[in-house]
């Protein structure tokens, strides 16, 4: 039996936060962490001018990745916020980014290998931005189903417009039962 989709609306609901656990978060930087104090004390103990090339060029591209893995996790997008008048995006370290529902312009759902999300809308001082993430994100198709009801003026894409369409039958279909 295929598993049943359970969308909300937020409306009436406000503020509604969803968000990837902190514990998860907390776990993927203290690996990085780990990654990087491991490499960094490989670098420092073994390797010395004797060593072969292929140990020097190891270690540091394994630095580079602990690196990049705490850098993407530090300024990844840890939960989205939804409240009468925009939808906050937050970052662990990054400064949270308010959207006014009326400055949303479109949403796009568009695969390159995976699903990504884009939202195009103009900033507080005018400017026309463009925020990208994973399709990923925790309950997601509730997401964008929200946006686009809370945003009648975006544009969607042809491919999140049918999904969104299907999302609202399935809202009627369930209010029915």
């Amino acid at each position: 039996m295929p598993r049943q989709i359970k969308i909300e609306s937020v409306q009436g609901k406000m503020p509604r936060r969803y968000r990837v656990h902190p514990l998860l978060i907390t776990i993927r930087v203290v690996m990085a962490l780990a990654l990087v104090a491991y490499s960094l004390y490989f670098l420092g103990r073994w390797v010395s001018a004797d060593t072969h090339l292929i140990l020097k060029i190891l270690s540091l591209v394994i630095l580079y990745i602990g690196l990049d893995s705490l850098f993407r996790h530090l300024t990844m997008l840890s939960s989205i916020i939804f409240t009468p008048e925009c939808l906050w995006l937050r970052f662990p370290l990054k400064p949270s980014i308010p959207i006014p529902w009326e400055n949303i312009l479109s949403l796009q759902l568009q695969k390159r290998i995976t699903l990504y999300l884009h939202l195009e809308y103009n900033d507080l001082k005018g400017k026309k931005r463009m925020f990208k993430t994973a399709a990923s994100f925790p309950k997601m198709l509730e997401i964008m189903y929200n946006i686009s009801a809370l945003a009648p003026q975006a544009e969607l894409n042809q491919e999140l417009d049918g999904v969104v369409k299907y999302l609202k039958e399935l809202i009627k279909t369930e209010v029915n039962e």
